[in-house]
């Protein structure tokens, strides 16, 4: 049992010398990088509680429209949109970062290390480049509408699109860590190997 009472996942057993190298093997391994991580244990809960206001608003909402006599909430449609994209931005890269996402291996799995690596640098090369793009045009995103308000909350909507580039971010800090990773599991194996 870990400190906070709950059990440790089961780790997932690979071949010898195989780890880490499959193209959704990223989503496997134990996470790497402190700052990242302590990053993670604060955006958890701050999902958790987007998610929390999402159901009460929408909860609220349902029942403003059901009993008349309630005040109409008719900013809650778009207050859980807004909700929902934060929280899904914010969730993308907590959940790359603790291997949540789906991977298929079957076929890379089937080829010889020297292919599972590249496939590997490839992926997150490709993972950061997107990242990048995310960034640069969420950056724009936010310049373009800066003075424009939503329609119902009247909210600047800069700050509904900064969610962008902090997801690409958090994509990008923890692909750069997986390709290290990577680069120096091969140094090793090739090190074991002379």
């Amino acid at each position: 049992m870990r400190r906070g009472g709950s059990p440790r996942r089961p780790a997932v057993s690979e071949p010898a010398g195989m780890a880490g190298y499959a193209v959704g093997a990223w989503c496997r391994h134990k996470p790497e990088g402190a700052a990242l991580s302590y990053v993670v244990k604060v955006l958890k809960p701050i999902i958790v509680l987007l998610f929390l206001a999402m159901t009460v608003i929408t909860l609220a909402a349902t029942l403003a429209r059901m009993f008349p006599v309630l005040p109409s909430l008719y900013w809650a449609g778009e207050a859980t949109r807004y909700l929902n994209f934060w929280m899904t931005c914010l969730g993308i890269g907590a959940a790359l970062h603790l291997g949540l996402h789906f991977s298929l291996t079957i076929i890379s799995d089937a080829y010889p290390l020297m292919v599972r690596r590249a496939a590997a640098v490839a992926t997150y090369a490709g993972m950061m480049l997107l990242a990048g793009v995310m960034i640069n045009y969420g950056i724009q995103m936010i310049t373009w509408n800066f003075g424009q308000l939503s329609a119902a909350m009247q909210v600047p909507m800069s700050y509904v699109y900064v969610g962008i580039p902090i997801s690409g971010a958090l994509i990008f800090v923890h692909s750069l860590i997986a390709l290290v990773r990577v680069f120096r599991q091969g140094r090793n194996a090739e090190g074991e190997a002379q």
